[in-house]
């Protein structure tokens, strides 16, 4: 079995991901209270010499759901991404507590961490889905700590059926069988992926044993046991708050944000901004990574400076 970050570079090479640094980044394990670890990635290194990035997954997805744009941020960011409970290479609570204010808590513990670690007290954060629902709650109630977000493809009210839509690619995806047939099945779901970016993710999402079968890393309790903590109206209110600069991207196929909902989220936060990537659904990072990091570049080039990077306190972390 090729290791997967290999795969991941040369599916990048492919992908036409421009960057300039190739060697691997480092995970890191940090305890969250008694029970469990928290994985995070870091593609930077303990110098702070760059302002800090933390990209935050989707339901079901992982810190290295962000591998390709990393990649091409790394040269001028410190891009470090978090595995929430249950997900990835995090560990997984007793009880299976997988509510809209677990994962905040799994969030605002990283965030207390690379304080603590690393001097790293400002930062801009990136997130995908339920991520980018993370991402505009914290900022709501911690605007000093933020630069600015970006918050993809997802919204306080969402079209239902797209939900449904994505509920059944789910329920869709195999349970087990060859480590092939899954890549195979994957791609052929997500037609606006190439096929190696599909091989590389679902290597870094499953455990391959020698054999060729596989298994999710994911917790399987996620299926039965994530819940929302909020409504809708508890959402929109949590986004009136956000005072910081705000980008909101939209795959251009995707249903789950309507137009309307669009145009009701930059009039509720001020100065906010929303673009559309083409050649992209929900899943925006992974099925044009190029359009995606085309999008978001100029923002935080903008909004998230080099002269603010922490107390630069220069500890290091052994990696894992």
């Amino acid at each position: 079995m090729v290791d997967s970050f290999d795969t991941t570079i040369a599916a990048a090479v492919r992908a036409g991901v421009r960057f300039d640094d190739a060697s691997q980044p480092t995970a890191h394990r940090i305890r969250q209270n008694d029970e469990f670890e928290l994985n995070f990635v870091d593609w930077g290194d303990e110098t702070n010499a760059k302002p800090a990035l933390i990209f935050i997954h989707g339901f079901l997805q992982q810190a290295r759901t962000w591998d390709f744009t990393c990649l091409a941020l790394r040269s001028r960011f410190r891009c470090i991404s978090l595995d929430l409970r249950g997900h990835g290479d995090s560990g997984r609570p007793f009880e299976p507590d997988y509510t809209t204010h677990h994962y905040l808590s799994d969030l605002r513990r990283l965030i207390d961490h690379l304080s603590e670690e690393y001097g790293i007290d400002r930062f801009g954060l990136c997130g995908l889905s339920l991520g980018g629902t993370l991402s505009y709650l914290y900022a709501s109630e911690n605007p000093n700590s933020v630069h600015a977000i970006v918050v993809v493809d997802v919204a306080p009210e969402m079209n239902r059926e797209a939900r449904r839509g994505i509920r059944r690619y789910i329920e869709a995806l195999p349970k087990d069988g060859p480590f092939d047939a899954l890549v195979d099945k994957v791609a052929k779901l997500s037609p606006m992926r190439n096929r190696d970016a599909v091989r590389g993710s679902l290597l870094r999402a499953t455990i391959v044993s020698p054999d060729g079968t596989w298994d999710w890393k994911n917790d399987q309790r996620l299926f039965d046991y994530h819940r929302p903590s909020f409504n809708s109206d508890d959402y929109w209110a949590a986004l009136e708050k956000v005072t910081i600069p705000s980008l909101f991207v939209i795959g251009q196929n995707s249903k789950l944000v309507t137009p309307e909902t669009v145009r009701r989220m930059i009039e509720t936060v001020p100065g906010s901004s929303a673009t559309y990537v083409t050649k992209a659904s929900h899943r925006v990072p992974g099925d044009n990574p190029i359009g995606f990091i085309k999008a978001i570049s100029p923002f935080l080039d903008r909004y998230v400076p080099k002269s603010d990077v922490g107390r630069h306190r220069n500890v290091k972390l052994a990696p894992t």
